[in-house]
C-alpha cells in the first residue's frame, strides 16, 4: 500500500506536522549557535588585544621607574639626588 493511496497523508499529518515543528527548531537552534560563536570569537579577539596593550603600558611603565628617567623629568623643578645612602630601622 503506498503511503498517498486511501488517506494516507491524513493518517500521519501529526507525525508529519511534528516533524517540520522539530526541523524548524533545530534550523533556529543551528542560527543561535552561530551567532554564539561569533561572539565569542569577537570577545576572545578583544581580550586577546587588551592583554597585548596591558602588556605594552605595563613595558611603558617599567621604563618610567628608571632613576635616569625620573632624574630627567624632575631636572627644571629644583630637586635633585640625594648623595647619602638610605639607611634600615630596624624594630626589635
Amino acid at each position: 500500500m503506498s503511503f498517498f493511496e486511501k488517506g494516507g497523508l491524513s493518517n500521519y499529518f501529526i507525525f508529519i506536522l511534528f516533524f517540520v515543528f522539530l526541523i524548524v527548531i533545530q534550523i533556529g537552534i543551528s542560527f543561535k549557535s552561530e551567532d554564539t560563536i561569533i561572539r565569542i570569537r569577537k570577545c576572545e579577539k578583544e581580550i586577546f588585544d587588551l592583554g597585548m596593550k596591558s602588556m605594552s603600558l605595563k613595558t611603558d611603565m617599567m621604563g618610567m621607574y628608571k632613576r635616569s628617567v625620573i632624574e630627567e623629568r624632575i631636572k627644571g623643578s629644583g630637586l635633585k639626588t640625594s648623595d647619602k645612602l638610605p639607611y634600615i630601622i630596624e624594630v626589635k
